[in-house]
């Protein structure tokens, strides 16, 4: 069971790893309720592909692991929506690469236009087929994708608990403890050999760490947008058009 927490009480106590004073965290308390705290072999922070796919690889080989996400549902939207070879190959690895195909599109072409005219074409059937069994970009919308993925990992015995929001946690060298927020409020802790940071750009445990995320924003805005088409380009290939001032893609 998980070890609740007041989460009235305005500190909690312990001592550091070899020494003999004591440190506060702020919001959590030392007083508890009773019971034993739950125990994993990995805790994963955040449950996007990355972290489904991470604790799917893990059940998979008979590890203890527990997924927390602060989200209060999975995404809606398509976002993400290319699944590359590689990808695929490790999911072959799992029992997912068939499903995943037949659930996607193939995408064996992409078509450049310029002006509001086709300039070429490029067909990926031949690119990499000694490489990989899966030559092709395969279109998956990260919404339906998170669902498949979410289907084998309770499958395979373990739930995501949303939204649980990880807040902070403790490296005591052999293990960690680590302090969640459920959804009223309250706070409990857990501990876990290892933490997975799979939360994205603002990840608690990078920030906590000093990881920092390298990179920028980009200066231009773009819009990403779930749409019915019809005309010469809806014919289930990639199309990519090129002007002077901005680009248009459309996935099947």
């Amino acid at each position: 069971m998980w070890r609740r927490v007041d989460a009235t009480c305005p500190s909690w106590w312990n001592r550091k790893a070899g020494g003999t004073e004591p440190f506060a965290v702020p919001g959590v308390c030392a007083r508890q309720a009773g019971g034993i705290m739950d125990r994993y072999e990995v805790l994963i922070a955040g449950a996007g592909p990355t972290g489904l796919v991470l604790a799917l690889w893990l059940a998979h080989q008979g590890v203890k692991v527990a997924v927390v996400d602060k989200a209060a549902q999975p995404g809606t939207t398509s976002r993400a929506m290319a699944v590359q070879a590689r990808t695929l190959e490790l999911y072959r690895q799992l029992g997912l690469a068939d499903e995943t195909i037949a659930a996607g599109k193939r995408n064996i072409a992409l078509n450049m236009w310029v002006r509001g005219k086709r300039r070429a074409r490029l067909s990926f059937q031949d690119a990499g087929e000694k490489l990989t069994p899966y030559p092709f970009v395969l279109v998956y919308p990260q919404d339906l994708h998170e669902r498949l993925l979410l289907r084998h990992l309770e499958q395979a015995g373990v739930q995501v608990q949303r939204p649980v929001e990880l807040i902070a946690f403790e490296d005591r060298e052999d293990y960690v403890v680590a302090r969640l927020r459920d959804p009223d409020g309250g706070l409990r802790e857990c501990e876990a050999r290892f933490l997975a940071g799979c939360d994205g750009a603002s990840s608690t445990v990078r920030q906590q760490l000093g990881a920092g995320f390298p990179g920028g924003t980009y200066d231009h805005l773009f819009y990403v947008a779930d749409v019915q088409a019809a005309g010469v380009a809806a014919d289930g290939e990639v199309h990519v058009s090129l002007e002077t001032s901005d680009f248009v893609i459309m996935l099947p």
